[in-house]
């Protein structure tokens, strides 16, 4: 596995992840327990992942395969847990750091898991 690209395309991804759910809450004014909130995010997240995972696995160097899709996944959301804890939690959570095992948090895991799972066996 490639971790330089690994980490940089996961803080890519954290990155658009962030500024999505930005214009979700602030600018179409959606509330965090809506559902059309939490719709639109998963559909949006999912397509962030699937575009940056095959980005990740293009390139003759890259090894390829579930196993690696699954790493990849890991690398994602440990990228994910280090840049909320460290940005996120501190500046609009309050320190709160249970939202880190939130249920809406949680679904986002196993979605970007099984989403670099799938690629990275597709891309074999």
């Amino acid at each position: 596995m490639n971790f330089k690209r690994a980490i940089a395309l996961g803080a890519l991804l954290w990155v658009l992840i962030f500024f999505e759910v930005s214009v979700l809450m602030f600018g179409f004014k959606l509330d965090q327990t809506s559902r059309v909130y939490y719709a639109s995010h998963y559909i949006l997240e999912g397509i962030f992942v699937l575009i940056i995972s095959l980005i990740y696995f293009r390139g003759k160097k890259i090894r390829v395969g579930f196993k690696q899709g699954l790493l990849l996944g890991i690398t994602f959301i440990l990228l994910g847990i280090i840049l909320d804890s460290v940005i996120i939690i501190p500046l609009f959570m309050g320190m709160n750091y249970l939202f880190l095992v939130s249920g809406g948090l949680l679904i986002s895991y196993v979605l970007a898991l099984v989403i670099t799972s799938v690629v990275g066996a597709l891309k074999k």
